[in-house]
């Protein structure tokens, strides 16, 4: 699979990171599920992503229609098993090393073998993360910067077993989301930091 071969985008946490990923994923087209842990926290996230969409109309940057449509795109969960057909899902859950494995290691039970996981950690090591799989691989880094629709850098990390494939893939979701990816590899702070 190619970067164009990605249709469905999974983001688990929609804090401010992840509502700003899964915005940018709504916009670039591509059907996105956002997983929260509350039903209440979801509709906060994607009241959020309204409310920054309409914005972009009130600029006349986008029509009321793209609005909607993007919107369309967006669901939303409490369960992780909704990204059992994602082709890319996006971590942007709290920043400890801890809580971020044990979801990559129930995301591999549940997301198909060729599916890319993708961790937005700004300081943990992509590789250590990426140990909590059979398949690390798959696992890359994609290092968005707040607020992600604005700025227009991520960061590509490579783990340590990255393939060449899942860096490449990530790299072409990056331009797709209208951003300037860079690929780095699994150093401390990669590269900005």
């Amino acid at each position: 699979m190619t970067a164009s071969g990605i249709r469905t985008v999974g983001v688990v946490g929609l804090g401010a990171m992840g509502a700003g990923i899964a915005q940018l994923a709504v916009e670039a087209g591509f059907e996105t599920v956002g997983r929260e842990v509350t039903d209440e926290l979801g509709e906060k996230a994607r009241e959020r992503i309204a409310h920054f969409l309409q914005r972009k109309v009130d600029k006349e940057r986008m029509t009321a229609d793209e609005r909607g449509a993007a919107l369309g795109r967006l669901s939303l969960t409490t369960d992780v098993a909704a990204f059992s057909e994602c082709d890319l899902v996006i971590e942007a859950i709290v920043e400890e090393l801890g809580p971020k494995k044990e979801l990559f290691a129930a995301l591999e039970s549940i997301v198909r073998p060729n599916t890319i996981l993708a961790t937005n950690t700004s300081a943990l090591s992509v590789t250590e993360i990426a140990s909590a799989v059979s398949t690390p691989e798959r696992v890359v880094g994609m290092h968005f910067f707040n607020p992600a629709p604005l700025m227009p850098l991520v960061e590509i990390v490579r783990a340590e077993l990255s393939s060449d494939e899942a860096v490449e893939m990530a790299y072409g979701v990056g331009e797709r989301l209208g951003k300037h990816p860079i690929r780095c590899h699994d150093t401390p702070g990669f590269v900005v930091n």
